[in-house]
């Protein structure tokens, strides 16, 4: 499959690219995936095209920021970032399941600087995202409603583009409360200006580009995206989670996976 996946990748107007959820690949036309990208990349809430290449810019601003860190501490050591990097690169599955075949946007950032970073911090940061809301996998739900008792209805709520609609500023000041604020979370030994800063560093400055067939474009720069997951959990494990249902009827359970 993957053989006969590159073959067709040669052929003029035609994209090959993974369906979501599934490991089937899709062939789409590539004038249709560039159009359904572009709609994405015109929401200039979420995202700015870039004239430079801002990674030596990101990669001094975080070595400063890790080295007065490390400087204030002994308890929590950042590895100073060293090497050659360049911006992530965004590529997208087909929903294949959704009526429209809308894309899922992906942002690899593992050559970006801040990777590692944000990896480091993500790892720091999972012992404060609250299980009230969250479960780790579908067997941990499963196990939950066995639990539930009463009538009601299950129900699934789904989120177009996830990481990218995490409001990154109102999560940043969540994770502050809930590290700093909480006499029930473990100590942390940074400063909270100083978690503040590289956090904002690993999520709000993510660049990278794009492709329309095979031809680099223009840069970009992307909120909320290297430390996505953790954000999406800190913030939907807050009470802020229960925002995001429409009844005034609080839920027997509800979780996000």
């Amino acid at each position: 499959m993957r053989a006969a996946a590159k073959e067709l990748k040669q052929v003029a107007g035609v994209t090959v690219r993974r369906a979501d959820k599934t490991a089937a690949f899709v062939l789409i036309n590539t004038e249709e995936y560039n159009e359904k990208l572009d709609a994405i990349l015109g929401d200039l809430t979420k995202f700015e095209r870039l004239t430079s290449n801002p990674v030596e810019d990101i990669k001094r601003e975080a070595n400063r920021t890790i080295k007065a860190i490390n400087a204030a501490t002994n308890a929590i050591h950042l590895p100073m970032i060293s090497g050659d990097f360049r911006p992530g690169y965004l590529y997208s599955n087909v929903k294949t399941h959704k009526q429209g075949n809308p894309l899922r946007p992906i942002i690899s950032q593992c050559p970006t600087p801040t990777y590692q970073l944000a990896k480091r911090l993500n790892a720091i940061l999972t012992p404060y995202v609250p299980d009230r809301y969250c479960v780790a996998s579908s067997a941990k739900f499963l196990e939950r409603i066995k639990d539930v008792r009463g009538e009601g209805v299950i129900a699934s709520m789904d989120v177009e583009s996830l990481f990218t609609n995490v409001p990154v500023d109102e999560t940043i000041d969540l994770i502050a409360d809930r590290v700093y604020r909480d006499e029930k979370t473990p100590e942390l030994n940074i400063t909270e200006q100083a978690l503040r800063a590289v956090l904002a560093i690993c999520t709000k400055r993510a660049p990278f580009t794009t492709h329309c067939g095979h031809v680099p474009t223009e840069g970009w720069r992307g909120d909320g995206l290297a430390l996505g997951r953790a954000l999406c959990q800190l913030l939907h494990g807050s009470s802020r989670g229960e925002g995001l249902l429409p009844s005034r009827v609080p839920p027997c359970l509800l979780s996000l996976h």
